[in-house]
């Protein structure tokens, strides 16, 4: 059992001030632990992502924004260790230790490839539904499909660079009511914009943002 877990979730019940048994919280409760769980464990600023996210777009300096993203999701992508939390609890994983260990369960690699991509600049989000945890990455407001074309170009040309078979055929993003454009970065797929894990009108998503704010919605309509 990883310690610095327990410490973390122990911490986030005390600040929600919750005293009672993980199980008898409410689904409100729940959901705020989990929002606040899951921001902590956001560390763009930590020094231990900032020189791993420098370290894999290094080579991708000179290319495009979405190419440095790429560089990120292939990297978590290919290495990480996916492994349950022990004991049936939740546990949330700080980006600053999971960049060490690249080992965790979804929404451990959730919040460091948000970290990872956020310490470069850009910012994402991450969405719990059907009891997953994936990110998304903002693109844009108000995008045109001439935009959301460049940027799967982009990906196909980063693949392409690679001497990769791997090519997005199809971006799958969310678009908010106030028309915010948002790239799923799951491992539902091996590239950026792959496939939702729940594609249901009626599925009800938690959006959890990296300043600890949330809500929910239903992403898919």
């Amino acid at each position: 059992m990883n310690m610095k877990k327990i410490i973390l979730l122990f911490i986030t019940m005390l600040s929600a001030g919750y005293t009672s048994t993980y199980s008898q919280f409410t689904k409100t409760q729940m959901e705020e632990l989990t929002a606040i769980g899951i921001s902590e464990a956001i560390e763009p600023k930590n020094t231990s992502v900032i020189r791993r996210a420098n370290e894999i777009t290094e080579p991708f300096k000179e290319g495009d924004y979405i190419q440095n993203v790429c560089a990120i999701f292939d990297d978590v992508f290919r290495n990480w260790n996916y492994q349950r939390d022990p004991g049936g609890m939740e546990y949330f994983e700080k980006a600053g230790v999971s960049v060490y260990t690249y080992t965790g369960d979804c929404d451990d690699y959730a919040t460091l490839m948000i970290s990872l991509i956020k310490s470069i600049g850009g910012e994402g989000r991450v969405v719990c539904v059907s009891g997953h945890a994936y990110p998304e990455i903002y693109l844009g407001r108000d995008m045109t499909e001439d935009e959301l074309e460049s940027v799967q170009n982009s990906i196909n040309r980063y693949y392409e660079n690679k001497g990769s078979r791997t090519r997005a055929n199809f971006l799958n993003y969310h678009t908010d009511a106030n028309r915010t454009v948002w790239l799923n970065l799951d491992y539902q797929d091996r590239y950026p914009g792959g496939r939702f894990v729940e594609y249901s009108r009626n599925a009800e998503h938690l959006v959890i943002y990296s300043d600890g704010s949330f809500e929910l919605a239903y992403l898919n309509k």
